[in-house]
């Protein structure tokens, strides 16, 4: 997700992003992963902290996870796959 500088801090993101999670949770996700500002995206509800147990190449701090569904994490660990097009 990005915001052209010139539309940044007018909550277009913050728009982008709540309805986002507001349709994954309408289509019965339970858990959401992101990489991104450390800064930005705990104010969401994204946490690294949720995100540890699941392997990741990238910077802990960066990798967070949050669940749609309370304790969707609990007991889950293992790497995280992703699509050829990732490259990784």
């Amino acid at each position: 997700m990005a915001v052209l500088p010139e539309y940044r801090r007018r909550d277009i993101g913050g728009q982008l992003i709540r309805g986002g999670l507001d349709l994954l949770r309408g289509q019965g996700e339970h858990v959401v992963l992101v990489l991104g500002y450390p800064d930005d995206y705990p104010r969401f509800g994204f946490s690294a902290e949720k995100a540890r147990s699941l392997g990741s190449p990238f910077r802990p701090n960066a990798f967070m996870a949050m669940e749609l569904v309370p304790d969707a994490l609990d007991g889950v660990s293992g790497k995280v796959r992703y699509p050829v097009a990732f490259g990784l």
